[in-house]
């Protein structure tokens, strides 16, 4: 298979991904697992189906994952600046936008997901989770979309991929309702540009890592009992 071909079986594959996970999102907004434990398997599956055809697409395109950027640089500023960003982002999200957009929409009662926070004990699970599947997976599955895009279409293709990548990020929170949902989308395009600033996707995976752990965190100081 030539580059050029695996680059376009790589774009349709991403884009048959995006409309049906939008469609199942929007024809039933209530995807809320009711067991942590449920929640780390389901993480889990995902992130090897994930790295198995990120692999594979990229291998057929002549490349190897590593090309996102894998390797960290200085283990001490590396560590500083990941949380310094993650600290912005998540005061970014939850302060300033969702303060924002839950003025505009209305905030509704506590999210069903709240229930999954009420027992300490189950925070590994959603430990794991964050690393797995938040850090890990869903950040190599942004590079690997944002960058086949650049490599098909450009600049142009680049935008279009943050802007595509980011609604159907948001979409996958509708169960938290739309104010949430809405700031998801400008979480995964922040996440998207921490990317691109230095083209490692090993940056994107720990900040948004973090943010996931800062923000489980909050909903054990908030939910349990």
């Amino acid at each position: 298979m030539t580059s050029k071909r695996a680059l376009h079986l790589s774009a349709g594959a991403i884009v048959l991904y995006w409309t049906g996970f939008a469609l199942s999102r929007l024809l039933r907004a209530d995807h809320t697992q009711h067991s942590v434990p449920a929640i780390a398997q389901n993480v889990c599956v995902r992130a090897a189906i994930v790295t198995a055809l990120v692999w594979i697409l990229m291998r057929a395109a002549g490349q190897s994952i590593r090309d996102l950027g894998i390797e960290r640089d200085g283990t001490g500023r590396f560590v500083l600046r990941s949380f310094l960003l993650a600290v912005g982002l998540f005061v970014v999200a939850n302060l300033v936008l969702n303060t924002a957009f839950s003025a505009l929409l209305g905030q509704g009662q506590a999210p069903p997901i709240a229930e999954l926070f009420r027992d300490p004990r189950e925070a590994p699970y959603w430990i794991f989770s964050a690393i797995v599947g938040g850090g890990f997976a869903e950040e190599l599955l942004r590079a690997f979309v944002l960058t086949r895009f650049e490599a098909l279409f450009g600049r142009t293709g680049l935008v279009l991929a943050v802007v595509a990548d980011s609604v159907v990020f948001g979409l996958g929170h509708l169960y938290q309702g739309n104010a949430s949902a809405l700031t998801t989308a400008f979480t995964g395009a922040i996440l998207a540009l921490i990317f691109l600033r230095r083209r490692r996707v090993i940056d994107a995976m720990v900040v948004h890592a973090l943010f996931d752990l800062m923000g489980i965190a909050a909903a054990y100081t908030l939910y349990a009992r």
